[in-house]
């Protein structure tokens, strides 16, 4: 798991694309669940509080050591279940970026989310898309399922949110994952191809503009209602 993380850790594009598409959403106070080693808790920290959920002791001190020299990054070792059982209302927003797909109870994990915002508060989340992409690589990283739009939108709702946004991005990632996953049957993404699809993220961007029906990802933003107990 760690040599993953340190893999994606390196690809700097791909990584502060992820954090500057959820900035417009942060607030000051900010909970990641499944903060890994930092990589994004630690982009999130330039002008937020931040506080680091990480259950897997194997990554928390990569992840201690890098808060040592960000005041505003606090590190929680612990699972997301127990932690946001205990807290209610601390938040303005909630980070789950990749980690959502690992967790069996996802249903609990969202209602938690939204009882940890503030109200009016927003999570923001990504997840993998299409069920049919679902392979190795998938396997090999403890993923449960892959989402479709439907899905995602009634869990969310189920959970007591308004969708504000909802939508496929990184449609060129996704034709790189099944190349990876399905045809060549890896079991993860190789450290060459990833190192060139990150230096093409400054003209990827663009098609963040458009709505695509197809992509590695589904983004989305969520928001507790500001009228709701």
């Amino acid at each position: 798991m760690a040599e993953a993380l340190d893999r994606m850790a390196s690809a700097r594009n791909y990584n502060a694309w992820l954090a500057g598409r959820a900035r417009p959403y942060v607030g000051e106070r900010v909970l990641e669940l499944g903060a890994g080693i930092g990589t994004i808790a630690e982009l999130l920290a330039k002008g937020s509080e931040v506080v680091a959920l990480e259950p897997d002791q194997e990554l928390v001190a990569e992840l201690r050591r890098r808060a040592t020299s960000i005041p505003s990054l606090t590190v929680v070792d612990e699972d997301a279940e127990t932690y946001l059982g205990r807290v209610s209302e601390a938040f303005d927003s909630v980070v789950c970026m990749n980690v959502l797909e690992h967790i069996e109870a996802e249903a609990e994990t969202l209602r938690g989310c939204r009882s940890a915002l503030v109200p009016g508060g927003h999570l923001l989340l990504l997840v993998p898309a299409h069920a049919s992409l679902f392979g190795a690589v998938d396997e090999m990283g403890g993923h449960v399922r892959r989402y479709d739009v439907p899905h995602l939108r009634r869990a969310l709702t189920e959970a007591g949110f308004d969708v504000v946004d909802l939508r496929h991005v990184n449609p060129v990632g996704a034709l790189g994952w099944l190349v990876v996953s399905r045809l060549l049957r890896r079991d993860q993404v190789p450290r060459g191809p990833l190192v060139s699809y990150d230096r093409l993220v400054p003209l990827l961007r663009q098609l963040d503009r458009l709505r695509l029906p197809f992509g590695l990802s589904l983004w989305a933003v969520a928001r507790r209602p500001s009228t709701s107990s």
